[in-house]
């Protein structure tokens, strides 16, 4: 019994110390992307080609997750483009994994606000979202942490995705990519539909985050409205 209650003390303890350590830093956490199309459920080969095009552009990817003390920022990190790279692939691959977005979220605040980088005039939209996660049993290592497994879904227009999450209790940021937060701890990897975020690593590093500033501003909703309401358009003219 002294025995257990020794092993839970020392347990308790050293979460407490990461806690500090952590807690107080300011941090860059840099994730790599992997696609997973299925082109066997495409029945198109040129929709086939564009997809294994795409899904070789987004191996090369990186983003970034900032976090200074209760905010954070995630976005595409800057890379040089190969020659041989069509611009025009490049951004249909960004899009895929929201390179073309830049995810501003702060602890405490339900409101997330997202910069367009690919519209003119700048647009930011603002997203009303408290998650709702539900945190299962599984578990698994990912480098040296612990992480859990989390679900929840987030509305996008009249789709529903859903978001596999695994997070590392003993890394206290309740933040992750694309602005999903809310959770015990900081995700170091994200199911997300045909794109998977995968932790690369973690740096202390001094960051600044600044909220996205747009010309013009909009909600979230409104704009895949938009989205959808143009798309439907399109099919109706052929």
């Amino acid at each position: 019994m002294k025995l257990l209650e020794c092993k839970l003390k020392t347990t308790i303890f050293f979460f407490a110390i990461v806690g500090t350590i952590f807690g107080q830093k300011s941090l860059s956490v840099s994730y790599t992307i992997e696609s997973k199309f299925d082109l066997n459920e495409m029945k198109h080969a040129e929709a086939q080609t564009m997809a294994s095009m795409a899904a070789e552009i987004m191996g090369d990817f990186e983003f970034q997750l900032l976090i200074d003390d209760n905010e954070s920022i995630f976005k595409q990190s800057e890379q040089l483009v190969r020659d041989d790279i069509d611009p025009l692939m490049y951004k249909l691959a960004s899009g895929f994994c929201s390179g073309n977005e830049v995810w501003y979220t702060k602890t405490g605040d339900s409101i997330k606000r997202i910069a367009l980088l690919n519209s003119q005039p700048p647009v930011v939209l603002t997203l009303d979202e408290k998650v709702q996660w539900e945190i299962t049993n599984e578990s698994k290592h990912i480098g040296k942490f612990k992480v859990l497994k989390a679900t929840t879904t987030r509305k996008l227009g009249s789709y529903l995705e859903e978001i596999e999450a695994w997070f590392a209790p003993e890394l206290p940021y309740s933040f992750g990519p694309i602005g999903y937060n809310g959770l015990p701890g900081l995700i170091l990897e994200m199911n997300r539909d045909k794109v998977v975020y995968r932790f690369k690593e973690i740096e202390e590093k001094t960051v600044k985050i600044n909220p996205p500033k747009g010309s013009k501003q909009m909600t979230f909703e409104e704009y895949y409205e938009m989205l959808e309401t143009n798309m439907a358009e399109i099919k109706k003219g052929g």
